[in-house]
């Protein structure tokens, strides 16, 4: 049945065909978000892209819905590999490989587990300080299961001196009384993400080392821990529980494209803005997470949760971005960012 445009019937198919994507495949519309995320429930849409797969086979001669089938999805796969200047070069197909399989995508990301230097981030020091505390013998919890006041305090102590000590002073505690490991934030996050890591647990009313943690320690492997650490990180603890913003999960699914921007750009220090707004370009639904006020816009807290969570309290945090100062009072233009060369080490892109 050779035909110079799709008859009725081939139109239904190729229809029928864009219907059928898979709800957890990448959606048609390139956004880079599963489809039963993105364009599943708006009406017409698959009309829409079933008319444009029309449009282009208009001179393609079929001779059964078989082919046509084939040619639909081969315009499908074309779709998602085609590179978009609102995901900085990316395709939608890698973008959900960074965003839905961060850690299984070797044909895009891949780490590198063999740095030394992973021992000089923050969350190292602070986990390498906890599992001296921990020893042999264990360090009892209180009565909450909670880190010992006495061990928070020294740290808080620790930590104050460290940050008087580096000049500019970037990550600046402000600590005040510890009357509870909550109430130091760095140290309380790093023993969750510990636990969620399976590198220490509780036993008998004792924070204990696992034996997976032993067995690394004891081989030197801190390359491996921090990456243990990495992984509970960004995909078992939730982002939000550090702040008071709304959940908005995109920012923390969006942790390898933060990634990817900071190796992509990070040699020139963009400043803060530069990252906060390549993030919008690419999830611009991000905005509907975050309501409007009275005292600020919903851009602006989206702007504000992103470089909190993503850059400062990820990136800085796991040692693979570096904040500067800018000689400005407003806070889009208050620092500038730059990549560390634990970054390029640890993880590549593709």
């Amino acid at each position: 049945m050779e035909l110079g445009k799709l008859s009725t019937q081939e139109s239904e198919v190729t229809l029928e065909y864009v219907m059928k994507t898979g709800r957890n495949s990448p959606c048609p519309c390139g956004s880079g978000k599963k489809y039963k995320q993105c364009c599943l429930a708006k009406p017409g849409f698959a009309q829409a892209i079933a008319d444009e797969i029309a449009e282009t086979a208009e001179e393609q001669p079929f001779f059964s819905l078989e082919d046509l089938n084939a040619f639909a999805k081969q315009q499908m796969n074309q779709r998602n590999r085609r590179m978009l200047d609102e995901f900085c070069g990316l395709s939608p197909e890698q973008m959900t490989h960074l965003l839905y399989k961060p850690f299984d995508s070797p044909e895009t990301v891949y780490f590198n587990a063999d740095v030394a230097s992973t021992r000089d981030t923050e969350i190292m020091r602070l986990f390498i300080s906890l599992v001296e505390a921990i020893g042999e013998s264990g360090l009892k919890t209180t009565a909450k299961g909670n880190l010992p006041l006495k061990f928070c305090k020294a740290m808080a102590e620790q930590l104050r001196q460290a940050d008087d000590e580096e000049s500019g002073g970037i990550r600046l505690l402000r600590i005040g009384g510890i009357s509870s490991e909550v109430d130091l934030e760095v140290l309380h996050c790093t023993r969750l993400v510990a636990q969620l890591a399976g590198l220490i647990r509780k036993y008998r009313g004792k924070f204990v080392l696992t034996k997976k943690c032993k067995k690394m320690l004891v081989m030197g492997d801190y390359g491996n821990i921090y990456l243990e650490l990495f992984k509970a990180y960004t995909t078992k603890f939730n982002w939000g529980y550090r702040d008071g913003y709304p959940e908005a999960g995109i920012v923390q699914h969006s942790f390898l494209y933060t990634l990817f921007l900071l190796a992509s750009f990070g040699d020139t220090q963009p400043p803060q803005q530069f990252y906060e707004d390549k993030f919008l370009a690419a999830f611009p639904m991000a905005l509907d997470m975050f309501p409007e006020s009275s005292y600020s816009a919903a851009e602006e807290e989206a702007c504000r949760c992103y470089f909190l969570r993503s850059i400062d309290r990820f990136a800085v945090f796991f040692g693979l971005a570096e904040l500067n100062l800018k000689p400005r009072k407003l806070y889009r233009e208050k620092y500038r960012v730059r990549k560390s060369a634990l970054l390029d080490r640890f993880v590549g892109f593709k």
